[in-house]
């Protein structure tokens, strides 16, 4: 970049030579034909020309620079060139920073030290010096916007002077002016004095900025004074000391009265412009021309998205010429200016900044001048005019709003169709269709941001009420805004492709307004050549010689012109070719076709800047001052369902505050801040009223049918709403994250039916079918209804049950099925309900734990497992009654109906007749506590699988897999990050890899297996071989154990601590057990559960066949002794009743075991 500015410069030093070789042959040649002796310097060429500025940081200006001067050296005109090109640098350099200063500088200067809410809270202390040594920075892009826009307007002021106070008739093209017309260089000076307007208004608003600053300023003075405890070098708080000073000078005195003060590098251009009365006469003849076309457009059809802008300009431009003369402007620009103030009062720049011009003449406008009757009575009738202005918007906003909505309808399908490709793309009636298509949504697009943004501040500015009829309307509008937006987003690709057609296309309509002046100006400077050679009217040779200058002058502006029109549509070309049509039409050219050349480039500037005229209209980032409105509009929305459609886009209209508050490094807090109250208003506003609607209708639906007329609804009065459209969105999409209505849904029926389910049995039937019904009407996918819950405290801490796993394991019972846990007893604590464990309790339990205590609770499983399996072997091996034991089993074998507890009643019984007493029955219980505590450890493993799976699967709901299998650590190196970041990517790798190591260990019981397997290899449990001949003994026992509690729970005297006890723990031990000790063959091969369910259906045949000789007598006897009492059961029946129930618990002991053996795979 750097040798092509050097180029450029030796280029620009070349052509001085050339052009100074070129003055002197023509004198030469004119001394010659002249008569006359020693040649001399042409007076009429300029003894120095003017020198450009060619800069190493913009080479795009100086070569559009270098193009003027090349074409306008192809006519031998270079000073016209020149003339053009100083002029364009000047507003192509005011552009630039202005461009800076709107894209970040005034919405960053504007949210400075703004915090969470805007509360206004006090910061702690040591905060803002903090916050504005962030800033520093963006002080310093303020500094050098400031200095860069004082030394380019100082040499515009220069220029303007110069061209308006020249007296040498010489000079080219000043020469040749008939009238001064330099409109596009004032509205470039405008430009820049608005900058320093705008930022002076930004911080007289925001009094963070100078009050960060005044604290930052003592803190330095201290800072200075012990430099060696900080440890920073005394030139860094030097440097850093004076550009707080600097900055202190010039926010105190405001920049746009800096510019006028005596010490101000304006200074001397100011005093130019003060005594030069043609500049001044230039001026508002500017003023009054600009101003009078705008207000023509202004509110109407015809009004360009840039017109506004423009009124702040010339509103700047006469209040620095204003306090530069200390004269009072005369009367046909005052009343322009109160036209101006009646029809545009405030004016909004980006970041929804409102700019009032009254303040800005109160407070830039000199006291001697505001207390002048016209100022001063167009800043009190202020008030009034704001007041007018809104009801005027109001006016238009009604009488308008049909219209917009048709035309923004037949826009809609027009551009459609018009950017859809076709076999007529190229055409030339194809390319101006979608040319009127691109300006009419540009335009649609700035009215309805304007009407917006206008009505919704100036509403809560004047505190008048905004009506909900009003309210609904703009969110009309504000729907309609966001979907221009999204319709240019998703056409932007063929528009693009188009955009150097269009372009094409209006430079051809401008080529073709100027192109016939080329014609007619190359004949007239031939007539005059030839009467110049033909020596008539030699008298008038003087005059001649002036018309062929001018006529020169013109032919170079319309060549250059022409030129600029062949290369692309960049805003240095506009700037350069309205410059040229202005000093064309100040030489008495284009009279006819001003207007029209003017109104095609202002269709050029916004054809080829279309794309962010229509992000910057559909972008709402003012909402964020409003975000009151966003729980107003999302319950009118929600009311009526028709409009559903509406909620996406007024959501992404809010969202866009995200990316002002982004611009505006306001820190994570505030962003957290606003990301919460956006999600908070759908939930309140949308998901809420949608929940609470929905679970009313099933209720008034169920209790309808159940209760005759005891629930009355009257669709006449409340209306009907098909709530199942709004099951029916997408998903919203908010800056952060989607919300999901109908799992939101989903969620809420889910947990209103498992609570208000915990009910007497009648209203379980009612939420079944409540949650039947649900599915029908609504298509929502709700969880099976599972048991109720009858406890008042479900919480479950996963860290203190493993810390008290014995006590949980013997407190418990687990229930394979239901996977859940069920209290044994209540344990005299008060209650009167058992407390049940879900999967949804350890779920809830998980999300509070870290992996890394998942992972020591599975430990902590496995080490109480291992000491429950040493302990059975040590009780295996301890009790000298075991063999007795196992004997007993072998002749149960072969005589079951001897010993079997259904036969012989009591168990205890059984076992006294072989010689076995209460020890042995407590050696069995040990052994069926121990085995019942090994089941459920596991349940409580596989519940812990569950619950982990559950709240993995609920927080990846959304989560989207990459594309690319690449570790964090190869991400930071492929994208060329430090090493540092490579560091923590490898230990998020790291943790990537516990956290599948986790879910392998918690989907698995193969460690277990193979663990125990080990401990048999070396013999630690040799006492355990034989177990599976005492697992008959141990489910006898059980089943013993379980009758005598039913019967227990039948009597009056029963014990308030007794309940019945579920078989799962027990059954998943010893399947769990046989697994580990691979005895499960041994098992099936004692062939038990048949040979009992043999001997079972034997025994109930016998007493058939003995119950049937005595059926007939029973009846007829039963006849005749009605009125004798009920006969009373013999003892047989009561054996046989037993030996029923005997059967029907250990066929579900063997359905279980199945189960279980099935679980452990």
């Amino acid at each position: 970049m750097f040798s092509r500015a050097v180029l450029l410069e030796q280029q620009e030093k070349l052509r001085r030579h050339v052009d100074e070789w070129r003055f002197r042959t023509r004198a030469a040649l004119s001394e010659l034909a002249s008569g006359s002796g020693s040649p001399s310097p042409n007076p009429s060429a300029p003894c120095g020309p003017v020198r450009l500025r060619v800069a190493a940081a913009d080479p795009a200006a100086a070569g559009a620079a270098s193009l003027l001067l090349t074409a306008a050296a192809a006519d031998d005109n270079v000073a016209v060139a020149k003339f053009v090109a100083v002029l364009a640098h000047s507003s192509v350099e005011i552009s630039r920073f202005s461009d800076a200063a709107s894209k970040g500088l005034y919405r960053q200067l504007l949210l400075f030290g703004h915090t969470a809410g805007d509360s206004g809270e006090a910061l702690l202390e040591g905060e803002p010096q903090k916050m504005f040594a962030r800033s520093i920075p963006l002080l310093l892009e303020l500094y050098e916007v400031i200095n860069g826009l004082v030394m380019i307007l100082g040499n515009l002021l220069r220029q303007l002077d110069v061209i308006c106070s020249v007296r040498d008739k010489n000079v080219r093209p000043l020469n040749s002016f008939r009238s001064l017309d330099l409109r596009t260089v004032f509205g470039s000076l405008g430009e820049g004095l608005t900058v320093f307007l705008l930022l002076d208004e930004i911080l007289r608003h925001n009094g963070n900025v100078k009050s960060y600053l005044s604290l930052f300023s003592r803190m330095m003075s201290k800072v200075k004074s012990e430099v060696n405890i900080f440890g920073i070098s005394v030139e860094d708080v030097d440097f850093l000391d004076q550009v707080v000073h600097n900055l202190q000078k010039i926010f105190d005195s405001g920049l746009f009265h800096r510019l006028l003060q005596v010490d101000s590098p304006l200074c001397s251009s100011i005093d130019l412009v003060r005594s030069n009365k043609k500049l001044l006469d230039a001026f508002y003849s500017c003023f009054v021309e600009s101003s009078s076309e705008i207000i023509l457009r202004i509110g109407s059809s015809k009004e360009f998205p840039l017109d506004r802008k423009t009124i702040l300009h010339l509103v700047s431009l006469l209040l620095f010429f204003i306090s530069a003369t200390d004269e009072t402007p005369d009367k046909k620009s005052m009343k322009l200016l109160t036209e101006m103030f009646q029809m545009v009062p405030v004016v909004y720049i980006e970041g929804g900044k409102r700019i009032v011009l009254s303040d800005l003449m109160k407070c830039y406008c000199p006291p001697e001048l505001s207390s002048l009757p016209p100022i001063k009575e167009a800043c009190e009738a202020f008030e009034i005019m704001k007041n007018n202005y809104l009801i005027h918007l109001n006016e238009v906003q009604s009488r308008d709003i049909q219209a917009i909505n048709d035309a923004l309808s037949c826009w809609s399908v027009s551009f459609q169709s018009a950017v859809h490709p076709s076999s007529q793309m190229l055409t030339e009636e194809w390319v101006r269709h979608l040319q009127k298509q691109i300006l009419q949504g540009v335009v649609l697009a700035d009215r309805i941001h304007l009407l917006v943004q206008s009505m919704l501040d100036l509403h809560m500015h004047l505190k008048v009420p905004l009506r909900r009829e009003k309210a609904k309307t703009l969110c009309q509008m504000l729907v309609s805004l966001k979907s221009i937006g999204d319709l240019f987003r998703t056409r932007g690709s063929n528009i693009v492709r188009s955009l150097p057609h269009i372009i094409n296309i209006i430079q051809s309509d401008i080529e073709q307004l100027i192109a016939p002046l080329k014609n007619k100006l190359q004949s007239e400077i031939a007539k005059v050549d030839q009467v110049s050679k033909t020596g008539f009217l030699s008298l008038l040779r003087r005059g001649s010689a002036e018309m062929e200058t001018k006529l020169l002058d013109s032919l170079s502006l319309v060549l250059i012109s022409l030129q600029l029109l062949e290369g692309s549509g960049s805003s240095r070309r506009q700037l350069t070719l309205s410059i040229t049509v202005d000093i064309l039409h100040s030489l008495g050219n284009l009279d006819v076709e001003l207007c029209e050349v003017r109104k095609l480039l202002s269709k050029f500037r916004v054809l080829s800047n279309f794309q962010s005229l229509i992000d910057e209209r559909t972008k709402c980032s003012f909402l964020y001052w409003r975000k009151e409105m966003l729980s107003t509009w999302l319950s009118m929305v929600y009311g009526d369902a028709c409009k559903l459609s509406w909620l996406q886009n007024i959501i992404d209209a809010f969202s866009d505050g995200m990316s002002l508050l982004e611009l505006g490094n306001v820190g994570p807090v505030a962003l957290q801040s606003y990301e919460e109250d956006i999600e908070n208003a759908v939930r309140e506003e949308v998901v809420a009223p949608l929940c609470r609607d929905i679970e009313t209708d099933l209720r008034l639906h169920v209790h309808s049918t159940h209760l005759k007329g005891a629930v009355v609804v009257n669709p006449t009065k409340t209306g009907v709403r098909n709530l199942s459209w709004y099951l029916r969105m997408k998903p919203l999409q908010l800056p952060f994250k989607f919300v999901d209505v109908k799992l939101l849904v989903e969620n809420h029926l889910n947990s209103a039916f498992y609570t208000y389910s915990v009910m007497p049995n009648y209203d379980n039937k009612i939420y079944a079918e409540m949650h039947e019904l649900g599915r029908l009407k609504y298509g929502v996918e709700l969880d099976d209804f599972h048991l109720t819950v009858d406890a008042l405290d479900q919480g479950f801490d996963l860290r203190r049950t493993i810390q008290r796993l014995d006590s949980f394991c013997e407190k418990y019972s687990y229930s394979i099925v239901k996977q859940m846990f069920i209290e044994n007893d209540l344990d005299g604590q008060g209650r009167k309900n058992l407390r049940v464990l879900c999967v949804e309790h350890i779920t809830s339990s998980t999300a509070m734990c870290t992996v890394q205590q998942i992972s020591a609770a599975l430990d902590a499983i496995l080490v109480f497992l291992d000491r429950m399996l040493l302990d059975l072997d040590a009780l295996l091996q301890s009790d000298p009654e075991l063999d007795l034991l196992k004997n007993l089993k072998q002749l149960e074998n072969t005589r079951v109906s001897n010993a079997h507890p259904a036969i012989q009643g009591e168990l205890k019984v059984a076992f006294g007749k072989h010689g076995l007493g209460d020890h042995a029955l407590d050696f069995l219980e040990q052994v069926q506590a121990i085995v019942t505590r090994i089941g459920n450890a596991l349940g409580l493993m596989r519940i812990l699988a569950a619950g982990c799976t559950r709240y993995t699967n609920s927080i990846s709901r959304y989560a989207r897999k990459s594309n690319y299998d690449l570790s964090y650590s190869t991400s930071c190196k492929a994208l060329g990050m430090v090493d540092d970041i490579a560091e923590v990517g490898k230990m998020l790798d790291s943790e990537a890899r516990n956290m599948e190591a986790l879910d392998e260990r918690i989907q698995t019981f193969a460690i277990l297996v193979t663990y125990v397997s080990q401990k048999l290899q070396r013999n630690e449990l040799n006492a355990m071989k034989d177990f599976f001949q005492i697992v008959p003994l141990l489910i006898s026992s059980m089943v013993d154990h379980r009758l005598l509690h039913k019967d227990k729970l039948l009597r009056r005297a029963h014990e308030a601590k007794s309940a019945i006890h579920t078989y799962d723990g027990f059954v998943l031990g010893v399947a769990f057990v046989l697994k580990v000790l691979k005895q499960e063959r041994s098992f099936d091969e004692l062939n038990w559960f048949s040979s009992t369910k043999t001997q079972f259906d034997g025994e109930t045949e016998d007493k058939d066949n003995q119950t049937d000789t005595s059926a007939a007598r029973a009846a007829f006897t039963s006849l005749k002794l009605w009125r004798a009492a009920p006969s009373v059961r013999t003892e047989p029946q009561k054996s046989f009743d037993r030996g029923k129930r005997y059967q029907q618990e250990i066929e579900l002991i063997e359905c279980s075991l199945r189960l279980a053996r099935t679980v452990l795979g």
